[in-house]
């Protein structure tokens, strides 16, 4: 039997969730029964579901009866039926019902927030952000086992946090890192766009995420550049690590493509030959796509160029869940 979820927050993150899972609804170990937004009602979720240009939905009938949504899977025929409310996180009148809340509004990213969904059956918040003082900040493939029971509100991390970390970890256990440098080049939601015609420098959550998770990084030896622009396509980023042990562009090319093939970094990382474009990783499950023809090595660094879906982070988030339930 699947654990019952709920959602709190059906934004850009959210919308993902919900795809990923019934695309994956074979291996998920829960069922998200319940969805809240504090400005969307039921059917505004409706519409927002059956226009969105960036998820795919083809598989499914989709259509609301009451305040209940119902997704039937055109191949298997099987219903999904998720109670939908439009009020404040205060107010959620499903909260205590499920054994997970997914905190996805971009509100309650502080653990004092989060607490107030805990009682009754609800025992757990994982939340779809960095949060600066959850229990704790788990990446999937880098920490998740360490997750604790005793820890009742996790976050995730973040788009970048998760292209990153793992990556950055694995660097550091074959070449050893002394210092790393990310650029970041970051679209927006296509629902911005006309509000928003330049560029925009803005504080990256890996920042400060890098150094706590990673015990090689400090303030002295990392930094992050991140850029928002004008697009709504799929984000890119590129790696600087200056690393002890030295090593050649094909040896280092040939590990990397066997560790993603059959090691550590496998069903996290994906790679391809040459840069086809950002757009080509759309709904990517991985949580970067490295460009091999764009890794380059000059003395002791390593520069590293990939695309990751940012919207699509939810892939990592899914796992993290699945583990966290096997868990519970």
């Amino acid at each position: 039997m699947k654990t019952i979820c709920g959602l709190n927050g059906f934004g850009r993150f959210g919308i993902h969730l919900l795809n990923y899972w019934l695309e994956n609804i074979s291996t998920a170990r829960f069922e998200i029964k319940f969805i809240n937004d504090d400005t969307l009602d039921p059917k505004n979720i409706l519409k927002i579901i059956q226009e969105d240009k960036k998820t795919n939905f083809g598989n499914y009938e989709i259509s609301l009866k009451n305040e209940i949504l119902l997704i039937k899977d055109k191949k298997n025929k099987n219903v999904h039926e998720i109670i939908c409310t439009n009020t404040s996180s205060e107010k959620i009148k499903w909260i205590g019902q499920p054994k997970i809340l997914f905190e996805a509004s971009g509100k309650n990213t502080l653990k004092n927030d989060c607490l107030k969904f805990i009682k009754n059956n609800t025992s757990h918040v994982i939340i779809s952000a960095t949060s600066a003082d959850a229990d704790q900040t788990l990446v999937y493939s880098y920490n998740h086992d360490e997750f604790k029971i005793s820890n009742k509100v996790i976050s995730y991390g973040s788009c970048t946090v998760n292209a990153y970390v793992p990556l950055a970890h694995y660097i550091n256990e074959n070449y050893s890192v002394e210092e790393s440098d990310v650029n970041v080049v970051h679209n927006i939601p296509e629902y911005k766009l006309d509000n928003f015609n330049t560029i925009q420098k803005k504080i990256c959550t890996l920042e400060k995420s890098g150094p706590n998770l990673l015990s090689f990084l400090n303030n002295n030896n990392f930094n992050v550049n991140y850029v928002l622009i004008p697009y709504s396509g799929v984000s890119s980023i590129d790696l600087r690590f200056s690393v002890k042990n030295k090593t050649n562009l094909e040896n280092f090319i040939n590990h990397l493509k066997k560790t993603i093939d059959t090691g550590n970094l496998k069903n996290i990382y994906g790679y391809s030959n040459k840069d086809e474009g950002p757009n080509t990783f759309n709904l990517s499950k991985n949580s970067m796509e490295i460009i091999i023809s764009n890794i380059v090595i000059k003395n002791h660094n390593i520069y590293i160029h990939g695309y990751f879906d940012n919207e699509n982070s939810v892939n990592r988030f899914f796992d993290l869940c699945n583990h966290i339930i096997k868990k519970l």
